[in-house]
């Protein structure tokens, strides 16, 4: 008796073959493990906050450091080059051989110039013989106290810039800014009119009103109205805040009415 097999064509018999391997080797391979997927944990945001404010403060930290002890070293080499030229040890002509020997000697180092070196002398021979002044002197970076110096020619205005500069936390840009607007001028020597009940109850607010701003950020036209005036406050709201002071908050929102223009309530 002949035995026949069924023949397979090259058409669907091959396909069926190829389609019943890979659902054999899926059977096999299905009772492996599944690798599991990582675990999403959550993370504790208040101590990775508490962290990252401790890093924060200690770079402020480090930054404040660095800085009292340039300007100690400043204060150190201008104190130096003032009493040697004051006792005729020195001409002008030494400075800049000091400036050559300093980047001779010490590669790399910048900010010793001829130029310095003098603004150096400047900055002692300007604070040595005020001794509260003095104190406030490492509060402020030395860029601080080249405005200051360069700017302000009398003891009591220099003193005025320090004291407020530390005090609103200004940055080099904003001190010269109020400098070149006479804030001074504005503050001290033309000063607010307060009450002298107001004065005997907040004794503060004489150094916080003033009767005159300075606006000129706002780039507004010689005729402008109130309410150009309003507008241009909000859309310069930052810089109208450092013109008040930082001890003064400004809130502002918009009212509005169906057909009506829109306000805004200060």
């Amino acid at each position: 008796m002949e035995v026949q097999f069924p023949c397979l064509t090259a058409g669907r018999g091959v396909d069926t073959l190829i389609v019943m391997a890979k659902k054999s080797k899926t059977l096999a391979t299905s009772g492996k493990a599944t690798p599991p997927s990582p675990k999403v944990i959550d993370f504790d945001e208040a101590t990775f906050a508490e962290i990252s404010t401790l890093i924060s403060v200690s770079r402020e930290r480090a930054l404040l450091s660095v800085n009292t002890v340039l300007i100690d070293l400043y204060w150190s080499i201008g104190k130096i080059i003032s009493r040697k030229i004051a006792a005729s040890e020195w001409g002008d002509g030494v400075v800049p051989q000091l400036a050559a020997y300093i980047a001779r000697t010490q590669t790399g180092l910048r900010g010793f110039t001829r130029p310095n070196l003098f603004r150096m002398r400047q900055f002692y021979e300007a604070y040595r013989t005020e001794s509260i002044v003095s104190a406030l002197l490492r509060q402020l970076p030395w860029t601080h106290h080249l405005i200051i110096l360069g700017q302000c020619k009398r003891a009591e205005e220099r003193e005025f810039y320090l004291r407020t500069a530390i005090r609103e936390t200004w940055s080099s840009r904003q001190l010269e800014r109020q400098i070149k607007a006479a804030l001074f001028e504005r503050v001290v020597l033309s000063p607010a009119t307060v009450s002298a009940p107001l004065r005997q109850s907040r004794p503060e607010a004489v150094d916080i009103f003033r009767d005159t701003y300075m606006l000129e950020f706002l780039g507004l036209p010689p005729g402008h109205s109130e309410a150009d005036l309003h507008r241009s406050l909000l859309l310069k709201l930052k810089d109208f805040l450092i013109e008040l002071g930082a001890r003064l908050l400004f809130r502002s929102f918009r009212i509005s009415h169906p057909g009506r223009p829109t306000r805004f309530c200060a």
